[in-house]
């Protein structure tokens, strides 16, 4: 490697499933038999780079010591994990394959979507992802990437702003005038209560639901808000089949 590595927020999220499967390709081959795809950090305008082994924001005085990886995150920290691993077997970074890429006349982030949705498909949270890059600063896509990083699905992100599972994230990604229905100020009111909740709890979509389904938002929430400490945290040692039917009684009661 000749410089130092950076990933891009808002690329794909590490998956330590495909983490772990480069990894035993890793020790197979001992190299990647796809290339890591990347480009020089100076070329990102607008965009918030990460140092991938410290997580540290990169200034951008210091962009000139860094490649962006495009395309090949979860090869990267595979093989950073198996070359500080006990089973490396003399593999190291050095023996990476990487390639540079070219953005000629197209912009970083056409580049990033086209490159990412071609080699791997998108598929649910990776249209959120693809939105963070295309529409930073749009209130609705921050909201979201916040609730992505709970690890609440697009699915259910989508209810919070817009009261329907109908909406499309990959709509938003070429078009922002999708997001122009988004309810920012009712989302965060709701996630803020949901927020209260053990983690399984606030993952699942149980409460909007049932607020969605009340067709009163602030009353229902209300309602929700005024469960004592003791209930909330009812749901931390509860299976998530009996998760709905635990709230449902209690909003009964």
């Amino acid at each position: 490697m000749a410089k130092k590595i950076a990933f891009v927020d808002g690329n794909r999220a590490i998956n330590k499933n495909n983490v772990k499967k480069h990894i035993d390709s890793l020790k197979k081959f001992h190299k990647n038999l796809v290339p890591l795809l990347y480009v020089e950090a100076t070329e990102i305008k607008g965009h918030t780079l990460y140092d991938a082994d410290t997580g540290e924001v990169v200034a951008p005085k210091d962009y000139k010591d860094y490649w962006a990886v495009l395309d090949g995150q979860n090869r990267y920290k595979a093989a950073v994990e198996l070359a500080a691993s006990e089973d490396a077997n003399g593999f190291t970074l050095d023996a990476l394959r990487w390639e540079p890429v070219e953005l000629g006349e197209h912009t970083f982030e056409d580049v990033l979507i086209e490159v990412n949705s071609r080699t791997q498909p998108w598929k649910g949270n990776d249209y959120i992802f693809g939105c963070v890059l295309q529409h930073p600063e749009n209130e609705a896509v921050q909201f979201a990437q916040e609730l992505i990083k709970e690890g609440v699905s697009g699915k259910t992100i989508a209810k919070y702003l817009f009261f329907t599972d109908k909406f499309k994230w990959s709509d938003a990604v070429v078009n922002a005038d999708a997001l122009k229905g988004a309810n920012v100020y009712r989302a965060k009111e709701i996630w803020h209560t949901v927020s209260q909740f053990p983690c399984k709890m606030r993952k699942s979509p149980i409460i909007i639901d049932f607020i969605i389904r009340g067709g009163n938002w602030g009353a229902d929430l209300k309602r929700v808000e005024a469960l004592t400490a003791n209930q909330k945290m009812s749901f931390e040692g509860a299976k998530v089949t009996e998760m709905k039917a635990m709230f449902e009684k209690m909003m009964s009661a």
